[in-house]
């Protein structure tokens, strides 16, 4: 499939991404098996089904942050764009991944927090995220669904593993089992946790006219006046040419200098600083 991002697929697009991304997600769990067992840690020990076992998971992914580092320059070894799984050519915009071993780790992750999502919620579905709203920022997404919830899998995975990546402070040890909690209880039904909520704020999309940035409906619907603050503080920016509402549910930035990157980074740690869910 053409590397689209999801927010951009037709309907019949949509659909064969989540299928591909649903079929990947074995062979995932197959080989982050079997670097565990490579690393010789028992994976039936390690990967229990549980929310706790994240905890274990990312303590040990993070301890090989040193395989992870680094932005390889022009001419250096990649790995190509067309060897990524699915969810982080359609989602990822602007990266460079050093290594196999980032992908093994990265994919793995994804499917083991899928695994245990479904495990604590077995009534939740895969579906497409907000078909009927094109400005949503999961729109055309494949996520989990459940009691009026949806959740993009891959987000908190890969917004950590880019900060390993970048040698930069990532989630904090308990950050996936809070995730995985406030998750489950959304999709069974259950009052939410205060905590990290399960889909990321902002989401960002390299447009050709600019940046599409995705805002989450609680920030639209509760934190008007602080969206605003955010697009005047990011145009006062070095770099950044304009900063503006495109839609109730989207800002579009003109910033000719920057990638989506290090727009997300931007928008994650002002956001970081003024959410009490992002402390």
């Amino acid at each position: 499939m053409p590397m689209t991002h999801y927010r951009r697929m037709t309907d019949p697009q949509a659909a064969a991404a989540l299928e591909e991304f649903l079929a990947e997600r074995p062979a995932a769990l197959v080989r982050l098996r079997a670097e565990l067992v490579a690393h010789g840690l028992d994976p039936d020990a390690v990967l229990d089904g549980s929310p706790a076992s994240l905890t274990t998971l990312w303590r040990w992914i993070a301890s090989r942050s040193t395989e992870l580092r680094g932005d390889p320059a022009a001419g250096t070894p990649v790995v190509p764009r067309q060897q990524w799984p699915s969810w982080a050519r359609h989602a990822v915009t602007s990266a460079k991944v050093p290594s196999p071993t980032m992908v093994v780790l990265a994919d793995g992750l994804v499917s083991y927090l899928a695994v245990v999502l479904l495990t604590g919620a077995p009534n939740a579905r895969w579906a497409l995220g907000s078909p009927e709203d094109p400005d949503h920022y999961l729109h055309h997404h494949p996520v989990l669904t459940g009691n009026g919830h949806q959740f993009f899998v891959p987000a908190l995975p890969m917004g950590g593993m880019l900060r390993l990546k970048r040698g930069e402070k990532s989630l904090h040890q308990t950050e996936l089992y809070e995730h995985a909690t406030t998750a489950i209880k959304d999709l069974n039904g259950a009052p939410a946790l205060t905590g990290m909520p399960a889909d990321p704020p902002v989401v960002v999309v390299a447009e050709p006219e600019g940046f599409d940035v995705g805002l989450r409906h609680d920030l639209v619907h509760h934190h008007a006046e602080l969206v605003d603050r955010m697009a005047q503080d990011l145009a006062e920016q070095d770099g950044v040419a304009a900063a503006r509402r495109a839609s109730r549910d989207a800002l579009l930035v003109d910033a000719p200098s920057w990638d989506a990157e290090q727009l997300q980074m931007w928008l994650d740690s002002w956001l970081r600083l003024r959410l009490p869910f992002h402390a």
